[in-house]
């Protein structure tokens, strides 16, 4: 039987979700109403999820329109795509109600989980309401990992931790902490195939249970946000099931769970329009034509991976981040990856491959079918669960908290993660309270817009980046005591074989 954690380390490991919650919940602070991309749609989405209510959605000119509020629709009319322009749009500032046919209630091109669970946050106090989603997916997002931490087997404690904070920046802290249904798809991708790992490991049946629900909650976040997520969900129940395959009665009755799964993803995959590209028709190429495509999309599909690290910009794709930000986050992300698969085995060779091939089949199927370029139509947002799922998966049988790094490596990793995140944030602040064309580093300077709270922009960024910092160092904290724990108990191995050769 393994020792009970020591209390500073249960005090250490506590710190991790509460500041990792504080910095998710100051990017929810760090950017205005309808700064996620397609916001207008998505909060016409949330206002109407529930049917027609006076004063936040009511019938419109036909009916494919609604009626809601102006600020959910109007928010980023004026400084969308102008990097330039902050975040303060005079022309939402109204308590009428404006027309529009841009959302769920008309295309249907998104599963209704989403939308439902958050109109129950819609008021006619729209910055209010957005906020409040936005903290509610943040503490959403902090509760699942917090959970699946408390249910997992130790060994796998690590694995979540650290793939979850080395793929964070920038592009899952903005949209967790947003009203932008991809939020959703990053919880589950990032917790999904973790949940249902655990269900298949772990012996007492409380926990079983426990990672079971967990499991059925991610699946209907996933699939229940984004058509595209039910699929990824599906794909990482596959993976799980190969990894711990066996020929026994108790493994074929856990099935059961991720087939009941898979079932519900697939009825949510066809719930919504999203998913219509496998029967859109398109013109064919010629030969050349497809094969010059081809081979310029190939060239070019990094882009998807490093743009989910910084390299795309952010929002309405108008939030740049500088090469430190990318550059310092895709360093960390490779340097694991490399570092996952040097412990390969067959079955992890297999997971891998799957999901790196899907990774690259993905979005060449969604170009070449469309018949466009990297770059345009295609976002790394729609992939980038996948690429969280690969890092994970890299990651798997490196079964300490430390993923058997070195004191330096994990100190090296932290610091990079802390610089990137400062950073990110900074930048996106910045953008928003000022444009991009004024030029100061003092947030606090010719501010245009901000919320009304007591802390100034300059303040909140140095809060954010403070709780990032202690969510990050008590990660390394916990890392280097397992690798010190694991270091001593190896020379009194030694110790006791050169004894016992003596003798």
């Amino acid at each position: 039987m393994r020792p009970a954690w020591r209390p500073w380390r249960i005090v250490v490991a506590a710190l991790i979700p509460v500041a990792l919650l504080m910095s998710l919940v100051s990017w929810a602070f760090a950017s205005p109403v309808g700064a996620a991309p397609d916001d207008d749609y998505h909060l016409a989405s949330i206002w109407c999820a529930q049917g027609d209510r006076p004063g936040l959605c009511e019938p419109g000119a036909d009916a494919n329109e609604r009626s809601v509020p102006r600020g959910t629709v109007l928010a980023s009319l004026c400084y969308a795509h102008h990097s330039e322009i902050p975040g303060d749009c005079p022309v939402a500032k109204s308590d009428q109600l404006v027309t529009t046919d841009r959302g769920n209630f008309n295309d249907h091109g998104y599963p209704p989980i989403y939308y439902a669970v958050m109109s129950v946050f819609a008021s006619t106090h729209e910055a209010t309401a957005v906020l409040t989603i936005r903290i509610f997916n943040a503490f959403l997002y902090v509760a699942m990992l917090t959970a699946l931490f408390l249910l997992l087997p130790a060994r796998r404690r690590g694995l979540l931790v650290w793939s979850a904070l080395a793929t964070l920046i920038p592009l899952g802290f903005f949209l967790i902490a947003s009203t932008n249904p991809s939020g959703w798809a990053i919880t589950s991708a990032t917790t999904l195939w973790l949940a249902l790992l655990g269900y298949f490991e772990v012996r007492g049946l409380g926990r079983r249970i426990g990672l079971g629900v967990l499991a059925t909650v991610s699946v209907l976040m996933g699939a229940g946000a984004r058509a595209d997520a039910a699929t990824y969900g599906v794909l990482a129940m596959i993976l799980v099931v190969i990894l711990k395959a066996e020929r026994t009665r108790a493994f074929w009755l856990r099935t059961i769970l991720p087939a009941a799964l898979s079932l519900v993803s697939v009825l949510l995959y066809f719930s919504a329009s999203q998913g219509g590209i496998v029967t859109r028709a398109t013109t064919a190429l010629s030969p050349y034509d497809f094969v010059w495509l081809l081979w310029k999309d190939l060239l070019d599909l990094p882009w998807f991976y490093v743009g989910a690290f910084g390299y795309a910009p952010l929002g309405w794709l108008d939030t740049f981040m500088p090469v430190t930000v990318w550059g310092t986050i895709s360093l960390v992300v490779c340097g694991l990856i490399f570092w996952g698969i040097g412990r390969m085995t067959r079955r992890k060779l297999w997971a891998v491959g799957i999901a790196a091939f899907a990774l690259v089949f993905v979005p060449i199927y969604i170009l070449m079918h469309d018949q466009i370029w990297v770059g345009t139509g295609v976002q790394p947002r729609y992939l980038y669960p996948l690429l969280i799922l690969l890092v994970g998966l890299c990651l798997y049988g490196l079964n300490r908290f430390d993923l058997g790094l070195g004191r330096t490596q994990l100190v090296l990793i932290g610091g990079l993660l802390i610089a990137g995140f400062t950073i990110a944030l900074y930048v996106n602040i910045h953008r928003y309270t000022t444009g991009t064309d004024v030029k100061t580093l003092n947030l606090n300077t010719n501010v245009a817009w901000w919320w009304d709270i007591p802390l100034h922009p300059m303040q909140w960024w140095v809060l954010g980046a403070f709780a990032f910092a202690v969510a990050v160092a008590a990660a390394v904290v916990l890392g280097l005591s397992t690798a010190r724990r694991n270091a001593l108990r190896g020379f009194r191995y030694r110790a006791l074989e050169t004894t016992v050769a003596g003798e």
